[in-house]
């Protein structure tokens, strides 16, 4: 016969043993959640920089189309000699502005050298429906000190 009384009988330590997993098994998860609420907390702030570009984006649409600098048309070209973002129609530039940040550098060189040349809506739209933060920054700093004609 099976004595239960030995069998359920704890030995030393085992007590101390499995607190110790409660505590290990509690400290996991905090982890996890603590994990998964700062990533949370990354992705919103990214969003509110985006929406903060966006707006200010607005703003400048609304200023160049007062200017009749705004044209779906309208290219956007980057002058490294002259450090100057051009707005180009077919007929020649339009406006310009003094460029606030290294075009040379990626991300910009890309989207502003691309071929064909993207245009003031092709920004707009890249900065509005896909969220593109260099496409907002570049409408940005066209708009900041915008100045009709050609740069001298």
């Amino acid at each position: 016969m099976i004595n239960l009384k030995k069998l359920f009988r704890r030995k030393k330590g085992q007590g101390a043993l499995e607190y110790l997993f409660m505590i290990a098994a509690a400290l996991i998860i905090i982890f996890v959640v603590v994990r998964y609420i700062s990533g949370s907390t990354q992705q919103a702030s990214s969003q509110s920089d985006i929406a903060s570009l966006q707006s200010q984006v607005e703003l400048i649409k609304s200023k160049l189309v007062s200017q009749n600098v705004w044209d779906d048309q309208y290219e956007v070209e980057y002058d490294s000699n002259k450090n100057y973002l051009l707005v180009k129609d077919t007929s020649g530039t339009v406006a310009y502005a003094e460029a606030d940040k290294d075009y040379n550098a990626a991300p910009y060189l890309t989207l502003i050298s691309s071929t064909p040349k993207p245009t003031l809506k092709d920004l707009y739209d890249k900065c509005m429906v896909e969220n593109d933060a260099t496409a907002c920054e570049i409408i940005v700093d066209v708009g900041d000190d915008i100045k009709l004609g050609a740069p001298q």
